[in-house]
């Protein structure tokens, strides 16, 4: 546990951390529409599919003479050929099943690509936001010693104009005193409590959403390795092509954005951690910021 003075005394020790992530956050985190890879295995399954077999139909609907209608035909050719169409059938039946699971995993994917590519955002809008506060406080510092530095200058101005009006004979003589005049410190006026409060905030936020992206892409990359085995159940030369998809397109997508969130997780735990209590209001000691953990131990 740690105390710091001041939201500043906080802020000011972890610029570089700041400036770090965001700038880590967006070098790492380039493509956020990762649900676009699997588009070029749509495409693959569609141009390779083969159209449904046309089977033939009779216009007599009654049931057929064989025997009459056969006699002059070799009836073991005709029950042979029928059976080859039957087994061909079948075949061409396990088949499109398995390109039936094959695309309920593929559409099963691009919802988990889609939640990926949501949590890439999220990670960018909390990064930046975490900068916006990072300046916000230091811009409230910068004011707060401006105001700090007139405020001073005002009262010793005042004090001795009054000064010098007693000296001179005051009102009779025609000097007046400076009265009414209020120059202290207004509670709440400007916050940096407040800012830090916020900024404090946003860092669990992208803490928690670096986490859930590393997570997700680790799932999804075990979930790639599924349809990669319904690929390969499928077989021939659109398995071939998925699998080959999956190998050079599809899993280097997954592994950066798996690679950027661990990244991501070792440099937001750099931040420091505002001590919360049970009601999630900061912490105090005598008037210190109480921290949980800060990079600097």
């Amino acid at each position: 546990m740690s105390f710091w003075s001041s939201a500043w005394d906080v802020i000011k020790s972890v610029g570089g951390s700041v400036a770090k992530v965001v700038k880590k956050t967006y070098e790492v985190l380039t493509n956020d529409k990762t649900v676009e890879v699997y588009d070029k295995i749509e495409k693959i399954i569609e141009k390779t599919r083969s159209p449904a077999p046309i089977y033939e139909t009779y216009g007599n609907t009654s049931s057929p003479d064989f025997f009459g209608a056969l006699t002059n035909s070799n009836i073991d050719k005709k029950l042979d050929e029928h059976n080859k169409k039957l087994n061909q059938y079948q075949e061409e039946s396990v088949q499109s099943r398995k390109l039936t699971v094959l695309q309920m995993e593929l559409s099963r994917l691009r919802g988990s690509a889609e939640l990926i590519d949501r949590s890439i955002k999220n990670v960018k809008i909390h990064a930046s936001s975490l900068s916006v506060h990072y300046q916000n406080i230091r811009n409230i510092n910068g004011l707060i010693e401006d105001v700090n530095t007139l405020r001073y200058g005002l009262k010793a101005v005042i004090s001795t104009i009054n000064h010098n009006s007693k000296n001179l004979g005051g009102e009779e003589n025609g000097f007046k005193k400076i009265e009414g005049v209020d120059i202290n410190k207004k509670q709440g006026a400007i916050s940096q409590v407040a800012a830090f409060d916020a900024f404090d905030r946003t860092r669990e936020l992208l803490k928690d959403e670096v986490f859930e992206l590393s997570l997700l892409s680790t799932k999804h990359l075990k979930d790639v390795e599924r349809l990669k085995i319904h690929a390969a159940n499928v077989g021939g030369d659109i398995g071939r092509q998925v699998i080959d998809c999956i190998d050079r397109d599809v899993i280097p997508v997954f592994k950066n954005a798996e690679s950027a969130g661990l990244l991501l997780k070792s440099e937001v735990s750099r931040l420091p951690v505002a001590a919360r209590d049970d009601a999630g209001m900061l912490k105090f000691d005598n008037g210190k910021i109480m921290i949980e953990s800060d990079s600097l131990g």
